[in-house]
């Protein structure tokens, strides 16, 4: 096939697959590419984050008083960004299946997809958790070179992304490489379909790897699917981290190096245990080259999982409280966290070239205003 007419036109109302689909990587590792390529299928309707698994706790509420819907939308826009009104979800929904098939279902329905689900790196750790809510769920596992993640994070970081500015981001990328290794074998052991890429090769040979990922799902690959050219980016959160991929060329060009010598010794120590641990077959990037350093010793690898897991704890806050706070003192929050955003950007000083020229800083203040409206 050389062309998107190519790809047969689907039915007035096609089937839905019985099961979601996830993209999952770590941070900044390739997941939002491979997003932007697949959702160009016409069969294909993912959200991009929208995560309702992070707010699991608001379905603990009674029925008469699970506002999941409403918080979902204050919380990350999930709604206004895929273009869906709150009056269109079912109403009565207060368990966590149900609501994420709904709204998942509902935005693949508008684009007559077949398939539906959602892309996210924040389902890296909790992968079996998905498919105990999702027996028939399918996954697409996307891997990256630890030096490739942890320099990216510190990229975002550096452009003023609030997520990756805070302490501990790359540590937590390196660290939740090997728990996100454990839920993908633990998939791969209870027979769930598994389909694993590497972004290394999503960008040095894109149709091959696009054609790998249309066969697992079972549907026509065509050219247009190997570049960013016709993408919708229109879900994308904002923020300068995600300029290259509002562009339509997909950037191989290797990044500027932000990692510092001791984070690089680290990450490199960690890739000779892991290649010990798993006979040389995993990570699949980078490549072994010359003599491997030592690895981190067992009370190294102790301290390491322990910071690992106060981060992660730390992380789960925001969530938590967004599902069970009351929403007037949610948006009071959210009010004065725009006023101070408001306070410190500078208008007069506009982003990079290739990032349309909006602040980082102004771009958030879009995005909040938007939820605080909502």
């Amino acid at each position: 096939m050389n062309s998107p007419s190519a790809i047969p036109p689907l039915a007035a109302q096609p089937k839905l697959a019985p099961g979601p689909l996830f993209v999952v990587s770590m941070w900044r590792s390739g997941s939002s590419l491979l997003y932007a390529l697949l959702n160009k299928h016409p069969q294909v309707g993912l959200m991009y984050e929208a995560d309702l698994l992070l707010l699991k706790p608001v379905f603990l509420k009674p029925k008469a008083r699970c506002d999941w819907a409403e918080r979902w939308q204050f919380w990350n826009g999930a709604f206004a960004r895929h273009g869906i009104s709150l009056g269109e979800i079912p109403q009565g929904l207060a368990d966590f299946p149900a609501a994420f098939t709904a709204a998942h279902q509902l935005y693949a329905t508008r684009k007559q997809a077949t398939i539906w689900g959602d892309k996210s790196p924040n389902y890296f750790d909790r992968i079996n958790e998905m498919a105990d809510d999702f027996p028939h769920a399918r996954f697409i596992i996307v891997w990256r070179d630890p030096n490739g993640t942890a320099n990216s994070i510190l990229g975002a970081a550096s452009l003023g992304n609030s997520y990756f500015s805070r302490k501990g981001a790359a540590h937590c990328g390196l660290l939740g490489y090997a728990r996100f290794k454990k839920e993908t074998d633990r998939l791969l052991q209870r027979g769930k379909q598994v389909c694993q890429i590497n972004y290394e090769d999503l960008i040095a040979d894109t149709p091959a790897v696009m054609r790998q990922v249309c066969e697992f799902l079972q549907i026509p690959y065509d050219d247009a699917l190997s570049t960013l050219e016709g993408a919708d980016r229109s879900a994308i959160l904002p923020g300068e981290h995600h300029a290259n991929l509002r562009g339509n060329a997909i950037v191989r060009a290797t990044r500027p190096a932000l990692t510092d010598s001791t984070l690089r010794q680290k990450i490199a120590s960690y890739l000779t245990h892991w290649r010990r641990k798993y006979n040389a077959q995993w990570p699949p990037y980078p490549l072994p080259a010359g003599s491997a350093i030592a690895p981190p010793t067992l009370f190294t690898r102790l301290i390491d999982q322990i910071l690992y897991r106060l981060i992660r704890t730390r992380d789960a806050i925001s969530p938590l409280v967004f599902s069970l706070a009351p929403i007037s003192l949610l948006r009071r929050y959210r009010q004065s966290k725009t006023r101070r955003l408001e306070t410190a950007a500078q208008p007069d000083q506009p982003g990079p070239i290739d990032c349309g020229g909006t602040s980082c800083a102004a771009a958030k203040i879009s995005l909040l205003a938007t939820q605080v409206r909502s």
